[in-house]
Formats: structure tokens, sequence, C-alpha cells
């Protein structure tokens, strides 16, 4: 039997019953997004809501020579604002979302992962998610084995200094970021995970108990894994 699904077009983004053309940095076909939020798709529509709305548009060349391009906050933001059947479709996906995101449902992270063109970014997300396993692990083993206090803090000091080769403070500083672990490359991520993964394992291996044969151990880890990373 012949398939009736139709593909998704290369180079498009489907925004509710639409197909939106999308450059390779993420811009909206201004023309397409005003289809797919209920207008009429012409200039002359586009030049009314520019400016009724605000926006600063800048243009792209899907192909056929430049044309006006919206970023995705500039759709987001009509989506917002008109009143068409639309964009009320919209903003009750958004609800949707919000709550999804609310209950931490974590098929919507691997919705959001499959939307970016970039593998490299999925690969970052997968290491991201790895290294949170990782430290939760780790935590864990330290409390197992006697660890209180200011170890959690100290241990992950240690961690982040020989992976980062500068404290968490600086490093934020540097890479402009609140969270440590998203200032943090994949490769940076998933060297965090094994050298805390691999500290748990010898803290169970070697049956340590307390803060300070913990940080003595890890301490130790830690060099040993910096010069294996900097052979």
């Amino acid at each position: 039997m012949k398939s009736t699904f139709a593909p998704k077009p290369a180079g498009t983004t489907r925004l509710g019953k639409a197909y939106v053309r999308t450059s390779p940095d993420g811009r909206l076909s201004a023309l397409d997004s005003l289809a797919a939020l209920g207008l009429r798709p012409d200039l002359k529509q586009l030049d009314l809501i520019v400016h009724e709305h605000g926006l600063e548009v800048s243009h792209y060349d899907f192909g056929e020579g430049r044309e006006p391009v919206f970023s995705p906050a500039e759709f987001a933001q009509l989506a917002f604002a008109l009143e068409t059947s639309e964009a009320r479709r919209f903003r009750i996906k958004a609800r949707d979302l919000f709550r999804r995101y609310l209950e931490g449902d974590v098929g919507l992270a691997a919705e959001i992962a499959e939307r970016s063109p970039s593998s490299e970014h999925r690969r970052w997300l997968s290491a991201r998610l790895e290294s949170i396993e990782a430290r939760k692990r780790f935590m864990s083993t330290i409390a197992q084995y006697g660890g209180q206090g200011d170890i959690f803090q100290q241990v992950s000091s240690l961690s982040n200094r020989s992976v980062l080769k500068m404290n968490s403070a600086d490093f934020r500083k540097k890479r402009r970021v609140k969270n440590t672990r998203d200032g943090m490359t994949a490769a940076e991520l998933l060297r965090l995970s094994y050298l805390e993964t691999a500290t748990a394992r010898l803290i169970e291996q070697k049956g340590v108990q307390g803060n300070e044969q913990i940080l003595k151990l890890h301490r130790e880890n830690t060099e040993i894994e910096r010069k294996l990373w900097e052979k």
C-alpha cells in the first residue's frame, strides 16, 4: 500500500499545520510565519505587523533572493499577541509545554533535542544528563560512607578544578553562565562524569570512611586523572 505520509520538506520547521522555511541559524521566513499565524502572507500585511508590534526584521536568501525573516523570539511574540485562531492554538500548546516542563517530562527534552539541527548539541545534552547522574551517584556514595557537611562542596570543587583548571566562580564568569555545567563542553562533562564515577568506585572498593579519608582519596584520584588526560 502506498504511504500517504508527507515527509517534512528539507530546510523547514513545522509550526501548527504549516511548514515554515528555516535558515541554518534558525530564523523563520516571515511570509511563511504569517501564514502559520493565520494572516495573509504578503508584504503589505508584513509591513503592518512589523510596525504594530515593533519588530526588527532581518533578511535571508532561501534560494530566490533575499526575503524578510523572523527570529524565533519574534514569532513567539506574535503568537502571544495576535487573536487569530492559529495564534490561540499556539498559546494552548505553550501552556501544555510549560506544564510538561514543571512536571519534569523528559520526553519534552527529547523532543527539543530532536528539533536541533546540531548533532553536537545533542551530544552535549547527553553528556550533561550523564554528568548529573554521575554527580548524584558520587554524592550518594559519599553520604553512604560517612561523608557529611562541607565534604560535598569540597569534592565538587576538586572535581571542577581538575577538569576546568580553575574554580567554578571564575569558570562561570569566563564563559558567562550561571550554572557551571551549562558552560562546559561535552568533552569536559564526560571527563567530569568519568572522574567522579571512578572516585565513587574507589570509595566502595577501599571502604574508606568519613570526610578526611574521602577527601584524601578524591584528591589523589583527581591528580592521577589529571596526569592521564594531560599525556
